[in-house]
């Protein structure tokens, strides 16, 4: 069973629509993949008309922008209602915070110089998805004035760029409960990437589901790490290729090494022993 459980679409910053990811997906031979979207789940129902039929498992999902301190925390969620009104309501909520930020970067990078305007980037986005720094750098690359939109994140917009800004964001324990209240179960998404190790312990207490030990970008000691710590906590370990779409930094999707058995594990969790 090859499986990946971390997938962009359109509906946020990945570059295939919901039916383009189901089609790569079909002709890559997986089994199941989820889509996660940044702080969206307009994917997933176009997902699963898209796959209805097929071989294809599409499990819906969904990634929820977090922070605590100084860290940022994504927090997947898996087998949720995406119907669900509080999680739509948390999402509304983000989406408008996204944007806020994108017109205050996009006001800044004008004030320096820079010709781009916030049409140009909302252009970008899904009409009903989530707009994000991603949409930015390439409405930067578009009109021709950086380069590359890792070139954008690394000079403009970055955590590190002049023109960076940060939004307001739910925190660790919002986002789980809303996951949870959904029907979902949460898993902290790699850790190893976002530093957020740390904030295992608290996040259980939460009601943390499981860990993505697995995350393309994880070391394979760091896979191993996670997997260890995941099993000794009671968690599932999950994995996923961060997929974005051709063209992107991202890795090719399936590329997770998501471990048997994992689809049915968070099912149990879910509570969806019928499945």
């Amino acid at each position: 069973m090859t499986v990946d459980l971390h997938v962009h679409t359109a509906a946020s910053d990945g570059n295939l629509t919901a039916a383009e990811v189901v089609e790569l997906a079909l002709a890559s031979d997986l089994s199941a993949i989820s889509v996660t979207d940044h702080d969206s789940v307009e994917g997933i129902a176009p997902a699963l008309t898209a796959a209805s039929g097929t071989s294809l498992r599409v499990i819906p999902g969904v990634e929820l922008s977090s922070s605590a301190g100084d860290l940022d925390a994504h927090i997947l969620g898996y087998f949720i209602d995406h119907t669900d009104v509080r999680l739509l309501a948390m999402l509304a909520s983000l989406r408008v915070s996204r944007l806020a930020r994108a017109e205050s970067m996009v006001a800044a990078l004008r004030a320096a110089g820079y010709k781009v305007t916030i049409e140009q980037v909302v252009a970008l986005a899904d009409p009903d998805g989530a707009v994000g720094r991603s949409h930015l750098a390439r409405a930067l690359v578009d009109t021709g004035q950086v380069g590359s939109v890792g070139e954008a994140f690394r000079d403009l917009i970055g955590r590190s760029g002049r023109f960076y800004v940060a939004k307001p964001l739910a925190t660790p324990r919002q986002a789980i409960e809303v996951i949870r209240a959904a029907g979902g179960v949460a898993v902290l998404a790699h850790p190893g990437i976002s530093g957020t190790e740390s904030m295992l312990d608290e996040l259980v207490a939460c009601g943390l589901g499981g860990v993505e030990a697995y995350h393309v970008e994880h070391t394979p000691e760091q896979r191993e790490h996670f997997a260890r710590i995941a099993s000794e906590r009671g968690l599932v370990a999950t994995g996923g290729s961060d997929f974005h779409g051709p063209g992107s930094a991202s890795a090719i999707l399936g590329a997770s090494c998501a471990p048997d058995g994992v689809v049915r594990a968070l099912e149990i969790l879910a509570g969806r022993k019928d499945c």
